[in-house]
């Protein structure tokens, strides 16, 4: 099998010297990290799952990596071979991203709720040496799909490692069968290592990490990141909101992809911090387990943070100092609330090329807290630019662009689409519109690629949507362009109502008149849906929205509503 290569391909030798130079990029690994935690805190708390049954030591973690690193090395997984984890949140998933980073391989982390559709185009892709899957679980034979869709793509991958067969992502000691080589996590944790610990040699410039876009756009970008980006945005990222060594990280985001994997599992591996896993998404059992394991920080999107206000009820949730909460649009209603019930929201702006570039501080004032997403991390420049390329004013919205030592290293065999998003100069196009205030906050207005060009005007959505949610009927709102013969598109506003309300087209529009948004911006149809179509980091996948929609099959709760709206 010839394995893909993967390398920078994008950032300058001038620039890597003086990320160098100037300490931003080090010669940490997280392996190495976790090594000496366990060489310093053998018997320190390191992970926690299973709602706080389970609970792993350093010690423990370390030894379990290095086994299973040693294993894969034994069945010829070799430095720089992609191997794909597709684990729920638990021990054994960050026991397998570790070694994978320990052999030292590729992780490509992969959302428990990917088909067949899905892990075939990163198969074809990354074509990984080694699979981790888990068994068959009360809906799905994990062993068969992954099967099929590494059949699909042509890949010759030799391994597919299977899990427990429960969904709580055990230790397998309950057979959960085996991958079609026989290899198990329970083979793999009883291997004898042959070296005494993993991570001294490993290269923090090579690629450690092959993550793919969660599906807001059709085909996701494979974005290849090092151990130097990586670990230079949770170091950021640590110092900014001043995090300390008494913090707990909890952990609800899938950490199958890049959020839940670089600020849970890294951040709390990297600095020695408990990590608090929790698989299934379930607000009543977030709230105990922030109250019961005194869980002070975490970054998770919008929805998130709108079920655990709403399950708060009598808990105490207030050693939750840091929710950091992006990905998608952040009422300021549900930052005061959550304000309210102790916990400390702080808007921010990330993307998986980009990890974290703007968060708000602890200490930054209520109205920037409340209505931006922050201010950019140590080390890292933002720039809004007009269609030009030249920088907009103040409070002008332009796409956003980022540079710094945290951005990607390219997008792995897509030379196309990395010309068009890197710039020479360390650049990354964002395709987010922006705008930045006179204090150097950023706010995010919408993305580029949704803006509706309605008649040869733009609507950028998110500021309609952000009217939308503040309607008492309207629970979640999303606002996309529908093709129209004369006008190009005409805007069809989504919305999911809360129980027992009830919304038409002319009650919409009034509304939105009477808070004075221009007429062309106003919606000219609204569905009624049950619920919006949305990745597993709560991103709204609008693409999917507009078929939908356009295919009559979004209507759940109600039909479309014609009229209204501008000329």
């Amino acid at each position: 099998m010839t394995s893909p290569v993967l390398a920078d391909v994008v950032t300058s030798p001038a620039r890597r010297r003086a990320y160098l130079d100037r300490g931003l990029w080090t010669a940490d690994t997280l392996a190495a990290r976790v090594a000496g935690h366990a060489a310093r805190h053998p018997d320190g708390p390191a992970v926690v799952d299973r709602g706080g049954t389970r609970r792993a030591t350093w010690g423990q973690l370390h030894r379990d990596a290095v086994a299973v690193a040693t294993a894969l090395r034994r069945m010829g997984v070799r430095p720089g071979d992609v191997v794909s984890v597709q684990l729920p949140n638990a021990y054994e998933t960050v026991v397998c991203d570790l070694a994978v980073l320990s052999v030292p391989a590729v992780l490509n982390p992969l959302l428990p709720n990917y088909r067949a559709r899905e892990l075939a185009h990163v198969f074809a892709t990354a074509r990984p040496r080694a699979i981790f899957a888990p068994g068959a679980t009360g809906t799905v034979d994990y062993r068969a799909l992954v099967a099929g869709a590494r059949d699909a793509a042509g890949s010759d991958t030799r391994h597919v490692v299977v899990g427990s067969s429960d969904t709580g992502g055990g230790s397998d000691t309950d057979g959960g069968g085996s991958g079609d080589d026989g290899a198990t996590l329970a083979g793999l944790l009883a291997t004898t290592p042959d070296e005494p610990a993993a991570g001294g040699h490993l290269d923090a410039a090579a690629v450690s990490e092959l993550i793919f876009t969660s599906g807001t756009e059709a085909t996701p970008k494979p974005i290849m990141h090092t151990e130097q980006t990586a670990n230079f945005s949770v170091r950021a990222a640590h110092a900014a909101l001043g995090v300390t060594a008494g913090d707990v990280v909890w952990m609800p985001s899938p950490i199958g992809h890049s959020t839940g994997l670089n600020f849970g599992v890294r951040m709390a591996l990297y600095f020695g911090l408990p990590l608090v896993l929790q698989e299934r998404w379930d607000p009543d059992e977030a709230a105990r387990l922030i109250e019961a394991e005194r869980c002070t920080y975490t970054l998770a999107a919008t929805t998130f943070l709108k079920d655990l206000v709403g399950a708060a009820g009598g808990r105490d949730l207030r050693s939750l100092r840091h929710f950091g909460c992006g990905g998608a649009p952040v009422p300021p209603e549900l930052v005061a609330e959550g304000e309210r019930r102790g916990i400390g929201v702080l808007r921010l702006y990330g993307s998986t090329e980009a990890l974290v570039a703007t968060w708000n501080r602890p200490g930054s004032p209520a109205a920037k807290r409340l209505h931006t997403d922050g201010c950019p991390l140590g080390g890292i420049e933002v720039s809004v630019r007009g269609g030009d390329g030249r920088p907009v004013p103040a409070g002008e919205p332009g796409e956003l662009y980022v540079r710094g030592p945290d951005t990607c290293v390219g997008f792995f065999d897509d030379p196309d689409r990395t010309a068009a998003t890197f710039l020479p100069d360390g650049w990354v196009r964002s395709g987010d519109l922006c705008t930045v205030d006179g204090d150097g906050y950023l706010t995010v207005v919408g993305r580029k690629k949704e803006i509706i060009i309605r008649g040869g005007m733009n609507i950028a959505p998110r500021e309609v949507e952000d009217l939308l949610t503040r309607f008492p009927e309207v629970d979640r709102a999303a606002v996309v362009g529908l093709p129209d013969d004369r006008l190009g598109e005409r805007s069809c506003a989504c919305l999911v109502l809360r129980p027992g309300h009830a919304i038409d087209l002319d009650t919409v529009v009034s509304r939105l008149r009477a808070d004075g948004l221009a007429s062309y911006k106003l919606p000219e149809e609204i569905r009624v849906v049950d619920a919006l179509p949305t990745t597993a980091s709560g991103k709204v996948q609008k693409h999917e929205l507009v078929r939908l929609v356009t295919g009559g099959g979004a209507a759940a709760g109600g039909g479309a509503a014609a009229g209204g709206g501008g000329s």
